[in-house]
C-alpha cells in the first residue's frame, strides 16, 4: 500500500512539474500581451471576433494564444483536481490547497473576461496579474506539500518565520505596484534611473508618484531580502537552519539584483517588450523563491 501511495504522489509531482512551468510561461506571455498593446486585439470574450479560431494577425494571435494556453492550464488543473480527489493517498491539507487553487483560477478566468469587456481598466488588469501570481503560488504550494521534507532536530524560531512572512508580503506588494504601473502605462513616467527627474522622490502624486512608490517599495524589498540573507548567513550553522534555506537565500539575492538591473534597462531602453516580459517573469521567479523559503520555514516549525 505504501508503494502504491508513493507512486501516486510521484505522479502528481511529475504532473505539477509540467503544469507549473506552463503557468510561468503563461504569466510571461501575459506580460508580452500588455507590452505589445494586444490586450484588446480580441474585442470580445470568450470568442475572438466571434470565432473560436480567429483569422491570423500577429497582434490578435498574441492575445489568442494567451487565451489558448490559459484554457489548457485551466483544463489541466481541473483534471488534476479530479485525480487528487479520487485518490485516498493525498493528505487533507493538500486537497484544501487544491480547492483554494480552483477558487483562484475561477476568479482569474472572470477577471480575464472583465479585462476585455471593461476595456483594460487598470483596476481589473492589476487584479488579473495579482491573481495570476496567486494561482502560480497555489500550484507551487501544492507541490511543496507533496514533498516529504525532513525535520531538523530543533524547531525554527517563530521570529524567523515572521521575517519570512514579512518579506513575502513585501514581494507581493511590489508585484501589485508593478501591475499598477503597467496598467496605468506609467513605466516611463520617470525619465531616468535610479533618479526620477533628478530626485529619488520628486512627488507621490499622479503616474509619476506611482512610479516613485513602485521604486521606493522595490528598494525597501531589496533591503529586506538583503537583511534576510544576513540572518541566514549568521544562523546557517544552527541546528534548525536547513541548508535549503541558506541556498535559496543566495539564489534570491542574485535574482533580486538581476531584477533591479532589468528594471533599470526597462527605463533606459524605453520599456521594450522583451525586457518588459523578462521583468514580469523575474517577478514570478522571486515570488516562487520566497514562497519556497516561507514554506520550508513554516514546515519546520514544531509544536
Amino acid at each position: 500500500m505504501k508503494r502504491l501511495a508513493d507512486m501516486e504522489i510521484s505522479f502528481f509531482k511529475k504532473y505539477l512539474k509540467i503544469l507549473i512551468p506552463i503557468t510561468f510561461f503563461l504569466i510571461a506571455l501575459g506580460g508580452a500581451v500588455r507590452a505589445m498593446h494586444a490586450g484588446l486585439s480580441c474585442p470580445d470574450w470568450p470568442l475572438c471576433f466571434g470565432k473560436v479560431i480567429p483569422d491570423y494577425q500577429l497582434q490578435v494571435y498574441y492575445e489568442f494564444i494567451h487565451r489558448v494556453i490559459a484554457g489548457i492550464v485551466g483544463v489541466a488543473t481541473f483534471v488534476l483536481t479530479v485525480l487528487i480527489f479520487l485518490s485516498r493517498k493525498v493528505p487533507r491539507a493538500t486537497r484544501k490547497t487544491l480547492v483554494v487553487a480552483n477558487i483562484i483560477l475561477l476568479t482569474q478566468i472572470v477577471l480575464g473576461g472583465l479585462t476585455v469587456l471593461h476595456l483594460l481598466r487598470f483596476e481589473v488588469v492589476t487584479m488579473h496579474l495579482l491573481f495570476g501570481m496567486l494561482f502560480l503560488s497555489s500550484l507551487l504550494w501544492l507541490y511543496f506539500q507533496l514533498e516529504d521534507l525532513p525535520r531538523p532536530p530543533e524547531s525554527v524560531p517563530p521570529a524567523f518565520s515572521i521575517i519570512l512572512g514579512l518579506v513575502l508580503f513585501m514581494v507581493l506588494g511590489q508585484i501589485i505596484l508593478g501591475g499598477m504601473v503597467s496598467s496605468n502605462y506609467a513605466g516611463l513616467a520617470c525619465d531616468g534611473f535610479p533618479l526620477c527627474y533628478g530626485q529619488f522622490f520628486p512627488t507621490f502624486e499622479g503616474i509619476v508618484g506611482l512610479q516613485v512608490i513602485h521604486r521606493g517599495w522595490g528598494y525597501l524589498t531589496a533591503f529586506a531580502i538583503l537583511s534576510l540573507f544576513n540572518v541566514l548567513r549568521k544562523n546557517r550553522t544552527r541546528p534548525w537552519m536547513n541548508p535549503k534555506l541558506y541556498s535559496l537565500g543566495r539564489k534570491l539575492l542574485v535574482v533580486i539584483a538581476v531584477q533591479i538591473g532589468v528594471g533599470a534597462l526597462n527605463v533606459w531602453f524605453k520599456t521594450p517588450p522583451l525586457i518588459t516580459v523578462v521583468h514580469t517573469f523575474m517577478a514570478a521567479v522571486i515570488l516562487a523563491l520566497i514562497l519556497r523559503m516561507f514554506y520550508v520555514g513554516r514546515t519546520f516549525e514544531k509544536g
